[in-house]
């Protein structure tokens, strides 16, 4: 007798005007005011522009991450640089490597841009997302100053 056991099988791929619902609900998981209607603004512009990607993690037919960047250069990296904008991935699911491999397809993706650095500023500066640092200090990302904001409206 044979037990026979399905595994789930991972898939990341680009994401689709169809996940806006996923996607919205993913962000408000921790914490953002999102719309369906804002994100297909921001699915849109996304798929319109070369300097920008959004992919999805997708199990068994149903988006449990996504991951959200787009090039740039500034002083602090003078040469090319991928910046992650969202990195998200449902609480049920998080601990089983997804965001790894999230994370690794967006170094794939900034590799192909002819990026050099990958970032991303928002985990360093919330006490409260003491998880999300130890996650990217766990996949190799360094701890590098501070950020300043100010709201101009």
């Amino acid at each position: 007798m044979s037990n026979n056991v399905m595994i789930p099988v991972l898939t990341i791929r680009s994401v689709e005007l169809g996940d806006c619902e996923a996607v919205t609900g993913l962000l408000r998981e921790v914490g953002y005011p999102m719309t369906c209607g804002v994100m297909k603004e921001v699915m849109g512009t996304t798929q319109e522009d070369s300097q920008a990607n959004m992919m999805v993690a997708e199990m068994d037919g149903r988006v449990v991450g996504v991951i959200g960047m787009h090039t740039a250069q500034s002083l602090a990296y003078p040469d090319p640089a991928v910046q992650i904008t969202m990195l998200v991935v449902s609480g049920e699911y998080r601990g089983e490597g997804i965001g790894k491999r999230l994370v690794s397809c967006g170094e794939e993706w900034g590799r192909a841009q002819g990026c050099y650095h990958l970032f991303i500023t928002g985990a360093n500066n919330r006490i409260k997302q003491v998880e999300a640092r130890a996650f990217y200090n766990r996949i190799g990302f360094e701890k590098q100053g501070y950020r300043f904001s100010k709201k101009l409206r």
